[in-house]
């Protein structure tokens, strides 16, 4: 397997890992508490979606600077700001919103033609990172509710 493969399975084990211990916690006394893992995860999902959303400069770099690619500069930028903004000011939000974002982030890819510039490998990697975190943090927020009720 290709070592950006492995990397982008082990950047999934945060997402499946931490939404299992945030559920289990009750039940083991020597995991942190809730609000720590919930925090850690909130962290890991905002620094991932900037890197996620920096992997478009290069292919953005490559192409002639017109007002389109300006738009979607202005656009990948926007990924990692709006997630931090709405970590701040919307936290009881925060596990949906970014769920919308990485999947807003995958269609952007689509809807740009950026997602051409991608191997076939590098595409189904993309698509199949993106359903597994949009399902963790939809998973998570489930967690959380069941936890709170």
């Amino acid at each position: 397997m290709k070592l950006i493969n492995m990397l982008g399975y082990a950047g999934l084990l945060p997402f499946v890992l931490l939404p299992l211990a945030f559920h289990m916690q009750w039940h083991m006394q020597w995991l942190a508490g809730s609000a720590p893992l919930l925090q850690l995860y909130h962290l890991y999902s905002a620094l991932i979606l900037g890197f996620m959303a920096g992997v478009l400069w290069p292919v953005l770099y490559q192409q002639q600077n017109t007002a389109a690619e300006n738009k979607l500069a202005l656009l990948a930028v926007s990924f990692p700001v709006v997630s931090i903004i709405s970590l701040a000011l919307l936290p009881g939000y925060f596990l949906m919103l970014q769920a919308l974002l990485f999947l807003l982030l995958r269609v952007a890819e689509f809807g740009s033609g950026i997602n051409r510039h991608y191997s076939k490998d590098y595409q189904n990697l993309r698509n199949a990172l993106t359903l597994v975190v949009v399902s963790s943090h939809i998973v998570m927020y489930a967690v959380l509710t069941l936890s709170a009720a």
